[in-house]
């Protein structure tokens, strides 16, 4: 990002002639070169093994649920 902000800088700061135009350029192009690079890279420090989450199995019996009364059935 520092020689973008050169770039830009001096695009302005000379003048119109082609040496501005190669500052542009370097101000457009070097951000987009940046991206494809890393891209192309892929992620770092990712293990190629994906981990998965799995829920946890629970089984409850019959015997642990107990009927209460209600006012209505006494």
């Amino acid at each position: 990002m520092v020689i973008r902000v050169v770039c830009i800088i001096l695009a302005v700061a000379v003048p119109l002639g082609w040496l501005t135009w190669i500052f542009v350029a370097g101000a457009v192009f070097l951000p987009y070169f940046a991206v494809v690079i890393a891209n192309a890279q892929g992620p770092g420090n990712v293990s190629s093994k994906a981990k998965t989450a799995e829920a946890p199995t629970i089984s409850i019996s019959a015997d642990a649920f107990r009927r209460t009364e209600t006012p209505d059935e006494k």
